[in-house]
């Protein structure tokens, strides 16, 4: 059987005992109807209807088990058939007993897929269906021949006003069950898909996220490489590298790097904007592509790197300082980096390979990695932007 929990949001034993309590609801009021008009032999009937549906109840909340739901539907479909059979024998035609195995055999199949194994639904489905089939074909058949053991025996002459209430009550609750079996199956439907949502946005991020910053990982940060070549709007590349990090691991342990470095990203991530990116780009380096001109690039960097040098980070007892050097570009320079760049064939294929590797990209990164760590061999905590 399967493990399933509800879209519903209630527990899988609960929808099996709400239909056993529906469906004694229904039988009640066969009974009380039955009763009324004097049907004693199918009154009797309805009263092992409605005690057979209780202790289907009370089994299906007790058992807290899915492993009963095939049993449960069985047991279910079977006396939905007798019982459809003995009224329509009894009474015939008219009063529409006939669709109560076509009304419950679509919300027995749907317990059926969920809750059971495929291999237990479509064998179970098969022969579910064939039994209905031969159900309504022998109700016909009788009907069309004998008529009904009521007037045949002249034991209950069903009148005219008797036939249409009792009809009128089986289309009122197949048009409710149909319509609230409709309700339950467009709401699950709709969380299933809900769910499914959510959880294909989790995985995107997973994968195009790292773990630990939250920032961007490598891999995924081609894709906004393209957009940002199609945008032909200015932007600036910044690669900042966090200073003596090795030093804090092997001092204050990797747990302690590790703050380390969700603060830093915490401050780069604080001073974006929506179509800003950052991704860390190894262990200790973050990259960040920032949209906007030169100046203003720049002085959203300083004031990063500000922020940075602020961190109130104290691990058992002791302060930890945190530095960060910073490479820095603009867009502007690309004209010149595609000038310096060793280009071997300069043809309409190797242009498109080389717009495809995001090669005038890559040499802007190129160029802000050396100057970073141009800064880093003269004093670090420092932006290098020429």
């Amino acid at each position: 059987m399967k493990d399933n929990s509800s879209r519903l949001g209630t527990e899988p034993v609960f929808q099996f005992y709400f239909a056993s309590l529906a469906a004694c609801g229904m039988h009640i009021t066969y009974l009380i109807t039955f009763s009324i008009f004097r049907m004693w032999l199918l009154a009797m009937f309805n009263i092992f209807s409605v005690l057979f549906y209780l202790v289907l109840g009370i089994i299906s909340i007790k058992a807290r088990s899915l492993k009963y739901a095939l049993a449960w539907v069985v047991l279910f479909n079977a006396e939905v058939i007798v019982h459809a059979v003995l009224c329509t024998v009894m009474q015939g035609m008219d009063t529409a007993f006939f669709l109560l195995p076509l009304l419950v055999l679509p919300v027995l199949l749907y317990y059926l897929f969920v809750y059971c194994s495929r291999k237990v639904f479509f064998r179970t489905a098969g022969i579910m269906s064939i039994v209905a089939i031969a159900t309504l074909a022998f109700m016909i058949i009788f009907s069309g021949t004998v008529g009904s053991v009521y007037s045949l025996a002249h034991m209950h002459e069903l009148t005219g006003a008797e036939i249409m209430t009792l009809r009128t009550i089986n289309i009122i609750f197949t048009f409710g069950t149909l319509m609230l079996f409709t309700f339950t199956f467009y709401t699950e439907v709709t969380r299933a898909m809900a769910q499914l949502r959510a959880t294909n946005q989790k995985l995107n991020y997973i994968a195009t996220h790292d773990a630990l910053t939250g920032l961007s990982n490598r891999h995924s940060i081609w894709k906004f490489f393209d957009e940002l070549e199609n945008s032909r709007e200015h932007y600036c590349i910044v690669l900042g590298d966090l200073d003596d990090f090795k030093k804090i691991n092997d001092t204050y342990g990797h747990d302690c790097g590790d703050i380390v470095l969700k603060s830093v990203a915490d401050v780069i991530l604080s001073n974006m904007t929506e179509a800003d990116i950052a991704c860390r780009w190894g262990g200790e380096e973050m990259l960040i592509v920032m949209r906007g001109t030169r100046v203003e690039c720049f002085e959203r960097l300083e004031r990063i790197k500000s922020e940075i040098c602020s961190l109130d980070i104290v691990h058992e007892n002791q302060p930890v300082r945190v530095t960060m050097t910073f490479g820095f570009a603009g867009s502007e320079e690309m004209t010149h980096t595609f000038e310096t760049a060793e280009l071997e064939v300069i043809t309409p294929a190797a242009t498109a390979a080389r717009t495809h590797s995001h090669i005038g990209i890559e040499s802007l990164i190129s160029v802000v990695d050396k100057r970073l760590y141009v800064g880093k061999r003269n004093g670090k905590n420092v932006i290098i932007a020429a």
